[in-house]
C-alpha cells in the first residue's frame, strides 16, 4: 500500500488550536483517506482540552512531540513571527523516512475543497518543492502603494525584478531533492546571517537561496486576501483559503468577509475551545477595495499573467 501523503503543521502554543481547525477542514474532504495529518510541536504547545476533542477526529490527527529548540534555537524571530515558522526548515529531520514527499501547511489556512491528496503525484520537474506565488511578487501587476515596497524587499534578498517569489504557507516538498540540494541548510545559514533582510524569516531565506527555482502551484492551493478582493474566487475555485493578514477570522477585530468568521465559529464550536471565534465586528463587510478602475486594471493584468503560467497542479487560468 502506498504511503499516505503527510500533511504537517508545526504550531506553537498560540496556534495549536487553529491548527486543529485546519486539520479538521482537511479531514472533511473526500480525498482525506490519502492523507496523514501530523502536528509536530513541543509537548508544552498542546492546548489544554485536546484530549477532549471528538474521538473520531482525534484518531485521525497524529501529534508528534518534538524538541524544536534542538533544531531552531538561535534563529531570528520578529514580531508575531515566532520560532515556530522556522520549524519548517527542519521538518525533514523529524519526519519518518517513509514520507519522501510531504506538505507543510500553516495554521491560518482552511481547506475548502478536495485536492490536497493529488499533490502526492504531481510532477515537480526536478525542483525540490512546489509553492504558490505570493502577492509580494504578484503586486507588481498592480503598480499600487505596496508595489515599490515589495520590489525593494525582494531586491534586498538578491532577487531580480522578474524572479517569482513564493508564499510558504503551503509547500509541497520532495524530500530527496530538498536534501540533495541542501536547501534547508542554505536557507538556515542565510537566515542566521541576514536577519535584517528576512522580514518573513524562513520564507525570506528560502526565496533568497532558491532564486525562483521552485515548481509553481496555482492560487487554488494558496488563495490569499487579494485574490478575494479581485473577485477571483469563482474563477480560481480555491482549495485552500489563506488568511495572511491580522487579525485572523477567529480573532477579535476581524473586519473581513463575515462568512470566514462564521466558518471559524462553527469549526471551533465542534472543538473543546468554542470560545475562540467571537462574532465579527459590527458593520464588517469585507476589507476595503480600491477604486473600481484600479481594481479592474490590476485584475486584468494579473489574470493575463496567470494565464501564461504552467502550474504544476495542472490548473489553467482562463485569460480575461
Amino acid at each position: 500500500m502506498a504511503t499516505p501523503l503527510a500533511v504537517c503543521l508545526t504550531p506553537d502554543a498560540n496556534y495549536f488550536r487553529p491548527a486543529v481547525v485546519t486539520a479538521a477542514s482537511i479531514l472533511r474532504q473526500d480525498d482525506s483517506d490519502g492523507l496523514e495529518i501530523v502536528i509536530l510541536c513541543d509537548e508544552s504547545d498542546v492546548a489544554p482540552g485536546f484530549d477532549r476533542l471528538d474521538p473520531a477526529l482525534r484518531s485521525r490527527i497524529e501529534v508528534r512531540h518534538v524538541d524544536w529548540d534542538r533544531y531552531v534555537a538561535g534563529l531570528p524571530v520578529r514580531g508575531h513571527f515566532t520560532s515556530a515558522v522556522n520549524r519548517r526548515l527542519a521538518l525533514h529531520r523529524v519526519l519518518p523516512e517513509r514520507h519522501q514527499r510531504y506538505v507543510s501547511i500553516d495554521a491560518d489556512m482552511m481547506v475548502k475543497r478536495p485536492g490536497l491528496a493529488r499533490l502526492a503525484d504531481i510532477d515537480l520537474g526536478g525542483f525540490p518543492f512546489a509553492a504558490a506565488m505570493d502577492m509580494i511578487f504578484l503586486k507588481d501587476f498592480e503598480d499600487g502603494p505596496l508595489t515599490a515596497e515589495f520590489q525593494a524587499y525582494r531586491a534586498r534578498l538578491g532577487l531580480s525584478r522578474g524572479t517569482p517569489y513564493f508564499n510558504n504557507g503551503l509547500t509541497l516538498v520532495d524530500r530527496h531533492m530538498w536534501e540533495k540540494l541542501d536547501v534547508p541548510r542554505a536557507a538556515t545559514t542565510f537566515l542566521a546571517a541576514n536577519a535584517g533582510r528576512c522580514a518573513f524569516l524562513e520564507q525570506s531565506a528560502l526565496n533568497a537561496v532558491v532564486q525562483g527555482q521552485f515548481a509553481k502551484l496555482s492560487p487554488r492551493y494558496n488563495f490569499m486576501g487579494d485574490f478575494l478582493l479581485l473577485d477571483l474566487e469563482a474563477l480560481v475555485e480555491p482549495i485552500v483559503q489563506h488568511f495572511v493578514n491580522r487579525p485572523k477570522p477567529w480573532e477579535p477585530g476581524w473586519r473581513g468577509d463575515p462568512r470566514f468568521a462564521r466558518d471559524y465559529r462553527e469549526a471551533f464550536a465542534a472543538t473543546p475551545w468554542p470560545e475562540l471565534a467571537p462574532a465579527p465586528a459590527a458593520g464588517a463587510t469585507g476589507a476595503p477595495q480600491p477604486a473600481d478602475s484600479d481594481l479592474a486594471a490590476f485584475r486584468r493584468r494579473l489574470v493575463a499573467y496567470l494565464s501564461t503560467v504552467r502550474f504544476a497542479d495542472g490548473w489553467r487560468c482562463a485569460p480575461a
